[in-house]
């Protein structure tokens, strides 16, 4: 259903532009749960970074971190809303560093067996749930279309 996630350590060690950042984060987050789901837009990150729930780039360039942000951003906006998540994000950064944070996540959406805080996957189990009912509502209208 899904794509592996990336760990911290696969993600690219050099700074991206915003058009190279799109093009990584929606190859990773297509899901083929939503056919209408245009994935994450060139404002929609413009208007995550005036809002401060993604750093400003620097010279118009994105690290790791951010697109380690935009990454979990863009799958759990389909359960969470973008106050909803950046508020738990915000909460944990004051104990996990963006890297523990972004492995957990990865983690716990590739079913790795490691040990993560409650919050992270109770996230992660609510998205494969969510991914699991889309699944099953697109099945199901499949067969009313046979």
């Amino acid at each position: 259903m899904m794509t592996k996630i990336p760990y911290w350590h696969e993600l690219p060690n050099l700074d991206l532009y915003l058009d190279q950042v799109l093009l990584m984060v929606n190859e990773l987050t297509q899901v083929k749960t939503s056919l209408t789901d245009k994935g994450l837009t060139a404002s929609m990150v413009n208007n995550y970074v005036k809002h401060g729930y993604v750093d400003k780039p620097i010279k118009k360039k994105y690290q790791k971190k951010q697109l380690a942000r935009l990454i979990a951003i863009t799958f759990l906006k389909n359960v969470f809303s973008i106050q909803e998540i950046s508020q738990a994000l915000n909460l944990l950064q004051q104990t996990y560093s963006s890297q523990e944070m972004y492995d957990d996540f990865a983690s716990c959406m590739n079913e790795a067996d490691r040990d993560v805080p409650e919050v992270i996957k109770t996230a992660c189990d609510a998205l494969k749930l969510y991914y699991k009912a889309r699944l099953l509502t697109l099945e199901m209208e499949g067969q009313n279309n046979d």
